[in-house]
């Protein structure tokens, strides 16, 4: 009886050490669902959220056409982060810079006429 007693008392004690040690592995002051929540409610059809930086995170947003994309949040006011420079960074394409024909072929390029 006795020995069963001190096994149980060193159970105890093994996992009330590890407790505290599992507890502080984990980030409680993340909580992305909370944060998906709050984007859903502002009308963002967020999906995922992940911690980026000190207040920035990045959500997983499904766009109307079923595809998703990452979208860029301030962690504290959930508001978009917006490029340095002309706002919300994308590919430019045809439209937003004009189509522009190639340049003239003067001559072949394997033929060697620079000193002539």
């Amino acid at each position: 009886m006795k020995t069963s007693a001190l096994g149980l008392a060193a159970l105890l004690v093994v996992g009330g050490l590890s407790v505290p040690a599992f507890a502080a592995s984990e980030d409680s002051s993340f909580d992305s669902d909370f944060l998906v929540t709050q984007l859903n409610q502002k009308g963002i059809a967020a999906t995922d959220v992940y911690e980026n930086t000190d207040n920035v995170i990045r959500a997983v947003v499904k766009q109307a056409d079923g595809s998703s994309t990452f979208e860029y949040f301030y962690k504290d006011t959930l508001t978009p982060v917006k490029a340095s420079v002309g706002g919300n960074t994308r590919v430019l394409s045809k439209i937003d810079t004009g189509a522009r024909t190639a340049p003239a072929n003067e001559g072949s390029l394997l033929v060697d006429n620079f000193f002539d």
